[in-house]
């Protein structure tokens, strides 16, 4: 997400973050929409992401996004998790992730998984947390303009993701804001 429409998402989810502090949430500078997820990838393998995410970003304009209701899971075999689901910007965000999965030849979609396009906002979440946020979700409004594609390589911990931007290409062209 761009910064400032990141910094408006963070205000906006400050009630549910107090209210659930023992949900792990997202901070600012990690809101973002998950186009396709790799898992474990060779260093030397990077060279050939950076030019498929480049030639994907090239091929589509910019777009503006918007958020809806509110889903999740709560635990079972893996950790809760809740989001937002997009309104505006879903089919295009869907397509992207699309582009993108054909051109890395990660064949994380099919036709029986296809992309869910959300923002994900806190991990560690239980039933209370995701009612809530299922809740808050019906008077959110948090809209953004989806300008660019990044490439980042994430180190997994315990205690939380830390994501490091290797590449951002900017879509073909930005939509009006």
């Amino acid at each position: 997400m761009p910064a400032q429409a990141a910094g408006l998402a963070w205000q906006a989810l400050a009630p549910l973050r107090s209210r659930h502090p023992n949900a792990r949430w997202l901070p600012v500078e990690k809101l973002h929409l998950t186009l396709v997820f790799l898992g474990p990838t060779q260093a030397v393998e990077v060279p050939r992401l950076t030019d498929a995410v480049e030639r994907v970003a090239a091929a589509h304009q910019g777009y503006d996004a918007s958020t809806g209701e509110g889903g999740g899971r709560v635990p079972g075999r893996r950790d809760g998790v809740c989001w937002l689901r997009l309104v505006q910007g879903a089919g295009e965000t869907a397509q992207l992730a699309l582009d993108l999965d054909k051109a890395l030849g990660s064949a994380t979609y099919d036709a029986s998984h296809p992309p869910h396009p959300h923002l994900t906002l806190a991990r560690g979440v239980d039933q209370a947390t995701l009612d809530d946020v299922r809740r808050m979700s019906r008077g959110l409004d948090l809209r953004w303009t989806v300008n660019r594609i990044v490439l980042f390589r994430s180190y997994t911990n315990p205690r939380g993701s830390r994501y490091e931007a290797l590449a951002s290409f900017p879509c073909a062209r930005a939509a009006e804001s």
